[in-house]
């Protein structure tokens, strides 16, 4: 192999390490709270829960809902296609996305549901002493 081909394998093989630590580094992104999110002006997750009896249809396959974040702060969050069926009787939702303006723009929203798998509690009959 000549001394060109190996500075261009190198090259090559630095900019597909910078690529995959780049993608690795935003999937891996924590959550952050809407005052983070404002500051860094950057797309971020922001974990809360969406308040009931904010939702607002606003054009087609658009809407808008207010959001907690864990922080306490309420934030109007705007987002395209179609609203979660369980959006408000979710235990936790997490909205990736970046602020425009006083808003903040949902990419994706990931509804954390209760588990249905849990334990219940059993009648006082079936319980075991």
């Amino acid at each position: 192999m000549k001394r060109y081909d190996k500075i261009i394998l190198f090259a090559l093989l630095v900019a597909f390490a910078f690529g995959i630590f780049i993608t690795a580094r935003s999937a891996m992104s924590t959550y952050v709270t809407f005052a983070q999110a404002k500051e860094s002006g950057r797309s971020v997750q922001v974990k809360g829960l969406a308040l009931e009896g904010t939702l607002e249809g606003l054009e087609a396959e658009k809407y808008a809902f207010h959001m907690q974040d864990d922080a306490g702060e309420i934030v109007r969050v705007v987002a395209q296609g179609n609203q979660p069926v369980n959006l408000f009787e979710a235990d936790s939702v997490v909205v990736k996305g970046k602020y425009n303006g006083s808003e903040f723009e949902a990419q994706t929203i990931l509804v954390k549901c209760p588990s249905k798998y849990e334990a219940e509690e059993h009648p006082e009959e079936i319980r075991k002493e």
